[in-house]
C-alpha cells in the first residue's frame, strides 16, 4: 500500500489558524460530539456515552439512546452505542448512523427510534462492523452509508488504520423497497459521505489512503412513460 505524493501546501491548501479563534461553546458538558446537524436554531448531535442530544437555547438535552448503559470505557461501547453520522430527513425526522447497531430513524420530537438496517444482517455476506457516515437524498428515499471495516469495530479503529485493512465499503439503503445494495468494496477505513448537489454522485473519504473517491449515481429520469 504506497500514499502519494502530497500536495504542496499553497493556494487554498495554505495553512492557517483560523479555527484557533473559534469560539469553544458547552466545554465540558458533551462528550465526543461527533456529526452535528441542524432544524432551524436547534442542534443534534451523538456523543461518546452513547446519547443523542438536543441543544436548544442553550439548554442540552438526552433525546433518544439506541444502546444501554454502562457507559464510560472502550469494553461498554458495543452496547452502550456510539451515534456517527446525523442527518435531517425531508420530514424533521433524524437518521443517525450507530457504528455497533446500525442505521436508526430518530424522531427528535418523541425521542422514538426505529432501525432500519441492523448490524446483525449480513450484507452481501459479510457484517457490518463499523457503520460510520450516513448522506440522504431530498426526497428520503435513499440512504448512502459507509460501513469502516467488516472486520474491526469503531473501538479497535487504531488496528484498522495500522493494519491498512481494506474491507470497508459504500453501501446504499432504499428506504421505501428496505433493499440494502454495495455500491463500493475495497475501500480502507471509508468514513465521511455527502451527496452531490445534484445528486448524481457521492463523494467518499478514505482514511487510511487520505484521499476521497467518487462513485456515480444512476438516477431515473421520466421520459415520456417509461423510465430511462
Amino acid at each position: 500500500m504506497l500514499l502519494k505524493e502530497p500536495p504542496l501546501l499553497t493556494g487554498v491548501l495554505e495553512p492557517n489558524n483560523k479555527l484557533r479563534k473559534a469560539e469553544r461553546l458547552w466545554e465540558n458538558q458533551l462528550v465526543g460530539p461527533e456529526s452535528i446537524v441542524n432544524i432551524g436554531d436547534v442542534l443534534f448531535t451523538g456523543t461518546a456515552d452513547g446519547k443523542i442530544i438536543k441543544i436548544e437555547d442553550g439548554e442540552i438535552q438526552t433525546i433518544a439512546r439506541i444502546g444501554h448503559g454502562p457507559c464510560g470505557t472502550r469494553e461498554d461501547e458495543p452496547t452502550c452505542g456510539r451515534p456517527l453520522g446525523i442527518r435531517v430527513g425531508p420530514n424533521n425526522t433524524l437518521f443517525v448512523a450507530d457504528a455497533y447497531y446500525g442505521l436508526y430513524e430518530v424522531n427528535p420530537g418523541t425521542g422514538e427510534t426505529k432501525m432500519l438496517v441492523s448490524t446483525k444482517t449480513l450484507i452481501e455476506g459479510q457484517k457490518l462492523s463499523f457503520v460510520n457516515d450516513l448522506t440522504v437524498t431530498r426526497d428520503g428515499r435513499k440512504i448512502y452509508f459507509t460501513d469502516s471495516s467488516s472486520k474491526w469495530q469503531r473501538r479497535d479503529y487504531l488496528f484498522l488504520v495500522m493494519e491498512g485493512t481494506d474491507d470497508g465499503r459504500l453501501l446504499e439503503y432504499d428506504t421505501v423497497t428496505k433493499e440494502v445494495k454495495v455500491l463500493m468494496v475495497g475501500l480502507r477505513f471509508p468514513n465521511g459521505v455527502q451527496l452531490s448537489p445534484a445528486e448524481d454522485f457521492v463523494l467518499v473519504q478514505e482514511t487510511t489512503m487520505a484521499r476521497i473517491r467518487s462513485e456515480l449515481i444512476c438516477v431515473a429520469v421520466n421520459v415520456g412513460n417509461s423510465f430511462v
